[in-house]
């Protein structure tokens, strides 16, 4: 396998095993799919996608299929609203900005704008899901293929922390990992902390090493820039954002509680 200007080049007895997984597709779509959705999900690049993520295994490829199918549906990811996530995008919690040095489309997260209890999980991950969905259709236009992401923490203090936070990441790894490993090229963690790494510790086992690899931490916009021009910015146009704040530390009370909440997740895995 080859890959020019995002158009994988199939080698080897590649083409047959996309001829097969197409085959397998094009019998379980109507069962699974509306009719003005079937095309849609037979789209020979996604299909590629999930058999080099499923290293060209095409069983195990045409059952990630039926799972991202399946995913989609769930969070009625074809009939996303704008009215539906308004709240979302009011708040501005994530928004393109600029690329990363290979050209990739780079999606940003503010930690801060995200208070407890303000959103409801589901609407989060429908909210994230149709801009990752963006970020694709801008990837593809810019010939990459691929998206980076940045999770900036400046600014977050305790008042930012969601203790629903472990359950959402879980399902935003299942999403990245089995709906978008071949379209994300990094996820960075920009100003991370104890909250973060500890976080890090419970999400860690569903997390592949391929996976893992794409996850950076930088402590500073200078090690950001590694990545991105030196002049890179972030910003919404909005607010300016040019500013690294010192991250406020939890109380001993706060970590304490934390470290409980971990021990319970891992309990959890454990069982």
């Amino acid at each position: 396998m080859d890959q020019q200007n995002n158009k994988i080049i199939l080698t080897g007895d590649q083409s047959n095993k996309l001829k097969e997984l197409q085959q397998k597709v094009q019998v379980e779509a109507p069962k699974l799919l509306r009719d003005d959705l079937i095309q849609k999900y037979q789209n020979e690049d996604h299909l590629v996608r999930l058999l080099i993520a499923r290293e060209w295994k095409v069983n195990d490829g045409f059952e990630q299929w039926k799972r991202w199918v399946e995913w989609r549906k769930q969070y009625r990811a074809d009939d996303i609203k704008i009215q539906e996530i308004q709240s979302e995008i009011d708040l501005r919690k994530a928004f393109w900005n600029g690329v990363d040095k290979l050209g990739n489309p780079c999606l940003v997260v503010k930690a801060k704008r995200h208070f407890p209890g303000q959103s409801n999980p589901d609407t989060l991950i429908r909210y994230f899901l149709y801009m990752i969905d963006q970020g694709i259709q801008k990837a593809d236009l810019a010939g990459t293929g691929r998206i980076s992401v940045i999770w900036d923490r400046e600014g977050v203090t305790t008042k930012n922390f969601d203790t629903s936070m472990f359950s959402i990441m879980k399902k935003m790894v299942t999403l990245v990992q089995d709906n978008y490993a071949e379209r994300l090229h990094q996820a960075f963690i920009l100003y991370p902390n104890f909250i973060v790494k500890s976080v890090m510790a419970v999400v860690k086992p569903f997390l592949s090493e391929k996976t893992k690899s794409k996850i950076i931490l930088c402590n500073t916009m200078k090690e950001l820039q590694v990545y991105f021009s030196e002049n890179y910015k972030i910003s919404d146009g909005l607010v300016d954002e040019d500013v690294e704040q010192i991250q406020q530390d939890i109380t001993e009370e706060e970590k304490k509680k934390l470290e409980q909440m971990i021990a319970e997740e891992q309990l959890l895995q454990s069982q």
